[in-house]
């Protein structure tokens, strides 16, 4: 929404740059509740979305995206429920429709996902406001055990009111730059938790010494920030990728920041690829110039949702169908929380691209962009059009021109891959894996089997047997505990480290929420 047209039009004449990675990363997107992003399509006819409940549910999808070969499953979460349409505090339009309100812990399925599968990743949703980092990294430690190191944790600092009412003690969330800096320091924690508790072979497991770990192999590590005191050591021993590979949504400026300093995937959305590559060049400048790292360090994954059929107009006549059954006014309601713009104040024949309101007038281009060239947008429209889409770019037509317009988020847009949202579940999916990955992997963009079968979720993200752990320009690189160093050497080695990355951090969150 903040990208100008004049960016917007710079982006354009940028050329189009060489596909880098091969395959590209692909994941389902959902989330642990009955709709993701559509409002109210759970009760299309053979949607399966209501049934997210059952282990059941989550075992099938699991097998599914791995016999297609997917990267990993996104589950995204919210806290609290949309409450501000209408409101306040009412999330009756969420409720009725069952939009992302209620959900479930999205960690719970994960063993039994992985029970069923060897291969595919599971990226796990946590908010920074949810638990405390010490219990967060122990419940990482352990979900990357019981998968074989198949997990990534999605770092969110939160953004609805309806969360933190509830989880800080009727409190509000904090100001952007203190809740940037908070979650920094979070990920700080929990990463030397993970890293520098233990050294690495310090699990022995020696019947003859009667030896299960070695208590000169493990530290404190005496954190001692402006929000956290933890002394450690953590509770959990090391697993199989140290810690879970870190994903991160970029968008404000703060989130670049953040996305920058620690993500190894970033996820964005666009509305066109133009937009897009202004976004993930911002990411990867900044993980550039302020962290040392290589441009190619941070993977941008596009949020996308795919309506195809065998013509643009029949994938459109699908769109109409799906949104005759979905309900604008959750939508709408969504699109109040994500925003917190208040769209009950026009009438519902007003053209909402000739508010006064430039924010608005912003909003309703990002969320409708497909809709500029046919006229008016109404609320109306924009609660229909969201109703399906969400929050997810709208890729739509005909099974060529579908697959042109994600080369093009790749080749236009600087993404190495997408999250793929579903409008109707099982369908959506099922219509990606059958129409468009088939040309996707006849031009090399998608693999024929798991790079690293039965391996981490780093391996598979890198392509590379025995890549488990984070890659060396990573700034948490040197947190690892290797078994090569003493404690003493370790910690001397650690504490110089960490001294030059806050010199390169310097005042950056400050200066990324202004």
């Amino acid at each position: 929404m903040e990208v100008k047209h004049a960016e917007d039009a710079q982006a354009q004449k940028k050329q189009k740059r060489q596909l880098t990675r091969k395959p590209l990363i692909f994941n389902i997107f959902t989330q642990s509740c009955c709709n993701t992003q559509p409002a109210g399509l759970w009760s299309y006819p053979g949607d399966v979305s209501s049934q997210y409940t059952t282990l059941e549910y989550w075992e099938k999808l699991a097998k599914k995206a791995e016999e297609a070969k997917f990267n990993a499953i996104f589950i995204a979460d919210v806290l609290g429920p949309y409450d501000i349409y209408h409101g306040p505090r009412n999330y009756s339009y969420v409720a009725k429709a069952g939009t992302q309100f209620p959900g479930i812990d999205p960690a719970i399925p994960i063993s039994a996902m992985a029970a069923v599968t060897k291969s595919v990743g599971f990226g796990i949703t946590f908010s920074t406001i949810s638990e405390h980092p010490y219990l967060l990294a122990r419940k990482l430690a352990t979900l990357d055990q019981m998968t074989g190191g198949r997990v990534g944790w999605n770092i969110v600092s939160s953004y609805l009111d309806s969360a933190s009412r509830n989880l800080l003690n009727g409190g509000q969330l904090p100001n952007k730059l203190a809740r940037y800096e908070k979650t920094d320091e979070y990920v700080q924690v929990v990463a030397e938790l993970m890293l520098s508790s233990f050294r690495e072979d310090a699990l022995k497991a020696d019947p003859k010494t009667k030896t299960f770990i070695d208590p000169d192999l493990v530290r404190p590590i005496n954190f001692e920030g402006e929000w956290y005191k933890v002394p450690g050591p953590a509770y959990t021993s090391p697993s199989p990728q140290g810690i879970p590979v870190l994903f991160e949504a970029g968008i404000s400026k703060g989130g670049v920041e953040l996305a920058s300093k620690w993500s190894e995937v970033a996820f964005s959305t666009g509305s066109t690829p133009a937009m897009l590559r202004f976004k993930t060049d911002r990411i990867r400048e900044c993980a550039q110039s302020r962290y040392g790292r290589d441009w190619n360090d941070v993977k941008i994954l596009a949020f996308v949702m795919v309506i195809v059929s065998d013509t643009e107009a029949k994938a459109w006549e699908k769109f109409n169908r799906y949104a005759d059954a979905a309900d604008p006014d959750a939508a709408l309601a969504m699109v109040c929380g994500w925003t917190s713009a208040d769209f009950t104040e026009y009438a519902d024949d007003f053209d909402l691209l000739q508010s006064s309101n430039g924010m608005h007038r912003d909003i309703v281009k990002h969320f409708c962009n497909s809709l500029l060239d046919k006229g008016p947008i109404t609320k109306k429209d924009l609660g229909r059009h969201v109703s399906v889409k969400g929050n997810a770019d709208l890729i739509i037509g005909s099974v060529d021109q579908v697959v042109q317009k994600l080369i093009d988020y790749v080749e236009i847009g600087g993404a190495d891959g997408f999250n793929f949202a579903s409008a109707i579940n099982p369908d959506s999916y099922d219509e990606l894996i059958d129409l468009v990955i088939p040309k996707l992997k006849a031009k090399g963009l998608f693999w024929d089997d798991y790079p690293v079968p039965g391996g981490t979720l780093r391996e598979n993200l890198t392509g590379v047997k025995g890549a488990s752990h984070l890659g060396k320009h990573h700034p948490a690189y040197g947190y690892r505990w290797t078994s090569d160093l003493s404690r003493e050497e370790f910690e001397q080695q650690f504490d110089s480290y960490k001294k030059e990355l806050r010199k390169k951090q310097g005042d950056a969150y400050e200066q990324g929420a202004k």
